[in-house]
Formats: structure tokens, sequence, C-alpha cells
């Protein structure tokens, strides 16, 4: 049976894990990103280092912003500079924890 656990929360992105599922869920507002442990793992090595201000574009309204691409070329992510920092500072305390867990549970 899932039992998620909140590893993580940064204004609103809020980080669960079920470790019976090996699932990471990256709740933000109205998406959900949904990884196994190893995916997770592989997304935070992908875009640790990246910088918004290398990526910065404007949206329509005219506010800064990054878009992430997806795998799935219809989806990509738009991120604002304060929820760019919340989403990556969010996902490294995850994998902290992560560690803490399995050092505490396993």
């Amino acid at each position: 049976m899932c039992k998620p656990t909140v590893i993580s929360r940064k204004g609103d992105i809020c980080v669960t894990q079920c470790v019976n599922c090996k699932i990471v869920n990256i709740w933000n507002r109205g998406v959900l990103i949904s990884f196994s442990f190893e995916q997770f793992h592989a997304f935070i090595g992908a875009t640790n280092g990246l910088e918004f201000d290398d990526y910065l574009e404007y949206s329509p309204d005219g506010v800064e912003v990054v878009i992430l691409a997806t795998p799935y070329p219809d989806l990509s992510l738009a991120f604002t500079r304060v929820e760019w920092y919340e989403f990556f500072a969010a996902l490294n305390e995850a994998a902290y924890m992560q560690q803490i867990y399995q050092l505490v549970h396993f």
C-alpha cells in the first residue's frame, strides 16, 4: 500500500516519496511530476547547475521565465525566478532527505 511521505516543501513545491512503490512525486500547483527513485536522481543530475539567467526568456505578459523542456515535446515547464529557485531547492532537499531516510530505515 502506498504511504507517501513529504520529504521537502518550498513555497508551492512539495516533494513526496513512497518507499514501497519507489516513486517520488513533485507537486507544483496544478502539475504532478512522478519519477522512479532512479529517474529522480537522474533528473537532478541533468539539471544540477543550470542557471536561470542562462536560459532567460519572456512570457507573453513580459515576465522573466525559464522554459524547461521535458521528454514529451508538447509539454514544457515554465518557471519564474522565484519558482525556479524554490523548485531546485526542494529537489535538492528531497534528495538529501532520501539519504537520511535510507540511513535510518534500511
